[in-house]
């Protein structure tokens, strides 16, 4: 591994433990890399071993400018967390150790922390704005639920102490953690407003029909010069077969384990990043360079005019089968807040300060 990307890296980490204890049968290897660049890469690799056949590698590309002042890094949302629940395996000189040393020793201090849980809530606060322009689309509006959910849950832990890296795609990964410690019934409550209680076999089957098509339909562009480096790579993570066979075994391993909600949680996210694809495509031809799994405006009229057939699909598999009104998603919110404003009451509790909060709604358009 250190071979693949000493070339273009400052340093490398895996995940501790290296295998993940979830999945065993279908773990990949997770790594961080440092590396001297502008923005998050995701990058997928599959590594030749002696004898054992090829094992997947999952890398996370950040920016060493992220981490290289130990009191900022730690203030940076789950990015802290990503390092402190990795071992430096490679370090081409910076003293990596030393740094997550230093991280680690700045993660409890009140002021420190306060500023790490604002990001997080920020971020609910963040998806919750964006179910304004989803209206036309509940599905879409309780796909950024689930991310608002899973906001506030890593805020939560955080207060907790306990290291949440993957949280946005594998929160059941803490959730049990959080109930335990003095929070309990949050399964149930997350199950039913995301409504998770799906089967993962109809999912699965959606999942790679969609993916069929996007990726045959809207293969990786020739990409303009204007397009950032962090958007090509997203895209190029999302496009591939390899990645969704690998989240999908994933899955099912998950499911087999006695966890479906947290199976469903984890391809639902795969599945809205799959319907960014044709969106993120054509923006790209036409030279812009937004976000990839953030839309800049409604996403169900592009997706009516560049992938229709996918509509129906993508619906079951963010929201589950039956009816889905706007009104469902409102009553979602409600829920939601009221998780919100325990996980608030649960920091100030444990001596963090909390910044004061914007007002969680969904956006509104405000006519001249």
């Amino acid at each position: 591994m250190t071979k693949a990307v000493a070339s273009r890296a400052a340093g490398l980490l895996i995940r501790d433990p290296a295998v993940d204890p979830r999945c065993p049968d279908s773990s990949d290897l997770d790594f961080v890399v440092l590396a001297d660049i502008a923005e998050m890469r995701s990058e997928r690799l599959s590594l030749v071993t002696a004898g054992a056949g090829p094992v997947l590698a999952d890398l996370t590309w950040l920016p060493w400018a992220w981490v290289v002042n130990p009191e900022e890094a730690a203030t940076r949302g789950w990015v802290p967390h990503r390092l402190l629940s990795s071992n430096v395996v490679w370090d081409e000189g910076r003293e990596i150790a030393t740094l997550c040393d230093a991280i680690a020793q700045h993660m409890a201090r009140p002021e420190i922390q306060s500023r790490r849980v604002s990001v997080f809530l920020d971020t609910g606060f963040q998806a919750v704005r964006e179910i304004g322009i989803t209206w036309d689309f509940p599905a879409l509006g309780m796909f950024w639920l689930h991310m608002a959910y899973a906001a506030c849950l890593a805020a939560l832990a955080d207060g907790l102490h306990m290291l949440c890296p993957n949280i946005f795609t594998r929160p059941f990964d803490h959730l049990d953690r959080v109930e335990l410690n003095g929070h309990p019934g949050l399964r149930l409550r997350w199950i039913e407003a995301l409504r998770l209680d799906d089967e993962l076999e109809p999912l699965v089957e959606r999942l790679l029909r969609c993916h069929a098509l996007m990726s045959s339909r809207f293969p990786e562009p020739c990409w303009p010069a204007s397009i950032r480096e962090g958007v090509r790579f997203e895209y190029r993570y999302w496009v591939s077969h390899q990645e969704l066979a690998w989240r999908i075994r994933t899955a099912r391993e998950l499911a087999l384990r006695g966890d479906c909600a947290a199976a469903v949680f984890h391809l639902r996210f795969c599945a809205y990043a799959v319907a960014r694809l044709p969106v993120v495509h054509e923006r790209a031809l036409e030279g812009i360079s937004g976000s990839f799994l953030r839309p800049e405006k409604a996403m169900l009229p592009d997706l009516k005019r560049l992938a229709p057939e996918i509509i129906d699909d993508l619906s079951l598999m963010l929201a589950g089968p039956g009816a889905l009104l706007a009104s469902n998603v409102k009553i979602s919110i409600d829920n939601l807040l009221e998780f919100r404003d325990n996980v608030c009451a649960s920091l100030i509790a444990q001596g963090i300060p909390i910044a004061p909060l914007k007002t969680w709604a969904p956006y509104q358009v405000v006519m001249p």
